[in-house]
């Protein structure tokens, strides 16, 4: 067995989610249709785990896989769902149910769930291919064939194999279909989909997210979160390290880079903590002891990626059976959080302005465009190069002390300009298209292919601190529904922005028109120019949200080093969020935004 399929099998007890083997793909069928039939059988809130095949026989045949940590904790089980099993002479469709509902309990390899399925489905069905989070009430009704039965249910998101959660559209629907027989005189399933199915509202009760970090790919000082769901039990660390070793997210693109060489594995089943160390013991094809800085960028990468986890302070390198001495590399250690200066660009009274404190001040020495109606201003993080929308003519221009300002694109409602830390200004519009030019630059810049974002209407987009990242709200038609979405900044050599990796729905569905990073791992986002309340709202980047206080008529958000650093603009006026309320902090200036 390869180091890849010996993880997959290790991790089935890991976690409700997905670890793909797309052999079963015709077992799905994926539904466009909402159906809202009587959900006959077990409650709604038992459909946690998409444990969309079980058990045969109660006496189950094949093999159970295991993975048993070697700690204190391993006989502590943090999963709060205990299924039952299928009872004596239940009908075909109480089974399809039971199934499903036995989702819910991931302890001893599913045991419970596969109590439902035939000898021989128990010992090949995959539960961790996926989980699908479903918003609706789940119906199962019976096909025209005897023993063939059909659910079909509303899903809210998709937990991937890796851990990756995708939000779905809203209306988006999912169909699975069974076929049962009889063991000794009980119905049990023969075929069914691999993964669970999670109730929406129980997800977050049976997984957990946690950060894995890569290095960017552009400078290797920086460290990029990559959030992953697993389920809250003490085998998280085992499964973030595999996750690791498999590599960053599809939607990171080649924007970020791992020091764990492919091919790496574990050396033994699991990955121990004790005493808040994690113990991680790696088996490498080629690896030369003498090569410090590479075994410590490796130890960096985990020991930064386990110690989100609650119980892991630090982190034990072993590498082929030996440890690893890494207090002679040359690395520094990476930065996982930049932050932004404190003072925001702003307009007063149609000019650029330094915003800080409570104190506004025009920014000297900047020349700009006659009859321009200065809006969403924005500037780099050394504050020598501005940018603003003229929204009198959708037009972009940057501008620097002492020089001319520079006309770079026009569009639809464009979006206020992002600088990154290389110095290139971004932007984008309704029509899709998202543009680059550097700020030091003469001429329009160029277009970044994002084929993704073809007219699709995009009404934010800004970049992390970091440069690997881009947050993006595109909206509806009717710019009444938005999705919010990170996709990878992918750069050429001379670290020139090339493309933006397909994105990651974080939200959908949302009010939203905005959204501003508020660290590494966060941000804030609003819905603008409405007359009535609006609900800003803090996500973390695997989608986790709170609401923030409500503030009418938000006309622009900006958002600092973390949610202390949150300021709305409404009605001419600069507010910062204080506690569960905005208390007013200038009417002197608007529309500000911290660097970036």
């Amino acid at each position: 067995m390869n180091p890849a399929d010996h993880d997959r099998t290790r991790d089935r007890a890991d976690a409700i989610r997905a670890v793909g083997d797309t052999r079963r793909v015709s077992d799905v069928v994926f539904g466009t249709t909402r159906r809202r039939a009587r959900y006959t059988g077990l409650a709604c809130a038992m459909v946690l785990g998409l444990t969309l095949s079980a058990c045969g026989a109660m006496p189950r045949s094949g093999p159970v896989h295991k993975v048993i940590e070697p700690t204190e904790q391993t006989q502590q089980s943090a999963m709060p769902f205990n299924p039952q099993g299928p009872r004596v002479g239940a009908t075909a469709q109480e089974i399809v149910e039971g199934f499903l509902a036995a989702g819910v309990g991931a302890q001893d390899d599913y045991s419970v769930a596969r109590q439902y399925l035939t000898p021989q489905l128990a010992a090949t069905w995959k539960p961790d291919t996926r989980v699908l989070i479903h918003s609706g009430e789940p119906t199962t009704v019976p096909r025209l064939n005897d023993g063939e039965f059909r659910t079909s249910m509303e899903v809210s998101g998709e937990l991937s194999a890796s851990g990756v959660l995708a939000k779905q559209p809203s209306g988006s629907t999912r169909v699975l279909d069974f076929v049962l027989t009889s063991v000794d005189g009980q119905w049990r399933i023969s075929r069914a989909p691999d993964g669970v199915v999670v109730p929406q509202a129980d997800f977050e009760k049976i997984f957990s997210p946690t950060n894995l970090y890569f290095y960017s790919a552009q400078d290797s000082k920086y460290l990029v979160p990559d959030p992953r769901w697993f389920a809250t039990r003490s085998t998280t660390s085992t499964a973030a390290v595999r996750a690791l070793m498999r590599g960053p997210a599809a939607y990171l693109g080649n924007a970020v880079t791992s020091a764990i060489p492919q091919g790496t594995a574990l050396s033994r089943s699991a990955v121990p903590v004790s005493g808040g160390t994690a113990a991680v013991d790696l088996t490498l094809a080629s690896f030369d002891p003498a090569e410090v800085n590479q075994a410590r960028r490796m130890e960096q990468q985990l020991r930064a990626t386990l110690r989100t986890i609650p119980n892991v302070d630090d982190v034990e390198l072993r590498i082929n059976d030996a440890p690893v001495d890494t207090s002679g590399g040359s690395d520094n250690d990476p930065i996982q959080a930049v932050t932004v200066p404190n003072r925001q660009i702003g307009v007063s009274d149609n000019k650029l302005a330094f915003y800080q404190g409570g104190q506004t001040e025009l920014i000297p020495d900047l020349t700009l465009p006659e009859g321009v109606t200065l809006s969403k201003p924005g500037m780099g993080v050394e504050a020598g190069a501005f940018g603003f929308v003229d929204s009198a003519g959708s037009t972009v221009y940057t501008v620097s002390p002492g020089q001319q300002p520079r006309q770079r694109w026009s569009g639809y409602k464009p979006t206020r300009p992002s600088f990154d830390n290389l110095g290139w200004v971004w932007g984008a519009d309704r029509s899709g298209t998202v543009r680059v030019v550097r700020a030091s630059s003469e001429g329009q810049g160029d277009t970044v292919s994002a084929s993704w974002l073809d007219d699709q209407h995009v009404a934010s987009l800004r970049i992390s601190r970091e440069g690997s990242r881009a947050l993006v709200v595109t909206t509806d038609a009717a710019a009444t529904r938005s999705t919010v979405w990170i996709a990878g900044v992918v750069r050429d050599a001379s670290g020139r922005p090339t493309e933006l990796a397909k994105g990651n729905a974080v939200a959908t569905g949302v009010d939203v028109d905005t959204a501003q990073w508020i660290g590494p791992d966060e941000f804030v986002s609003s819905a603008l120019d409405q007359d009535t309340n609006a609900q800003p709202r803090r996500y973390t980047i695997a989608g986790k949200v709170d609401e923030l206080p409500a503030l009418t008529g938000v006309t622009s958000l900006a958002g600092g080093n973390g949610s202390a650093a949150v300021y709305g603009a409404s009605d001419g006026r600069l507010y910062m969020l204080t506690g569960s309320s905005w208390a007013l902090q200038s009417e002197e200036v608007t529309d500000t935004a911290f660097a970036g």
